[in-house]
């Protein structure tokens, strides 16, 4: 990531704006990205395919004080490798707003497929978002998928590490936060061009 990019991110977190309440998720965020994974069955199933299984998620947004979500995007993958996007409508976020990533998973339990998917998902759209000038403050998945998205997140140059210090400072140009849900189980995700 070059330095304008991270100046860029750093002016998006320090703008402050008045966030509304987000349902059910106990914070304040005027925006709800939601990334829902399934794994699609039947689906390039031919014989001999390297191609599957293909995993789609879709991704819709919706305002933090409530209201009725936009499908965004679906996106296909196989394992951390995507396929294919289908595109609805624009991400039509305002700017210097506070957006939270929400990854469900329709079956209830996530498969490694899944997971991989999710991670790849997570780093687009955080990544759409951030070029409207907002700052993704949180990601929130399913506790029993949060250490396999940790795992795959390292495929895109991601390494685990502690909550930043404020005393400290950090040298990484994007940062993610995710959070476990229900239990808040936390990761902080530090970006670097070459992983540790």
């Amino acid at each position: 990531m070059n330095r304008r990019l991270a100046s860029m991110f750093l002016g998006a977190l320090s703008l402050s704006c008045l966030p509304n309440f987000a349902e059910g998720l106990g914070r304040t965020y005027d925006w709800i990205i939601s990334i829902e994974t399934e794994k699609l069955t039947g689906y390039l199933d031919q014989k001999r395919s390297t191609l599957k299984p293909v995993v789609k998620a879709t991704v819709t947004y919706k305002p933090g004080g409530g209201g009725g979500a936009t499908k965004f995007e679906e996106l296909f993958y196989h394992n951390w490798i995507a396929l294919g996007m289908r595109r609805y409508k624009p991400l039509a976020l305002g700017s210097s707003d506070q957006v939270a990533i929400v990854v469900t998973h329709k079956q209830g339990q996530s498969t490694q497929e899944e997971t991989s998917a999710a991670a790849n998902a997570i780093v687009r759209v955080f990544l759409d978002a951030y070029l409207k000038g907002n700052a993704v403050t949180n990601i929130i998945v399913p506790e029993a998928s949060l250490s396999s998205i940790v795992q795959n997140l390292k495929q895109a140059n991601f390494y685990p590490g502690d909550d930043e210090k404020p005393d400290q400072p950090v040298f990484s140009s994007i940062i993610l936060h995710l959070e476990g849900s229900p239990s808040g189980t936390k990761q902080t995700m530090f970006y670097a061009e070459q992983t540790r």
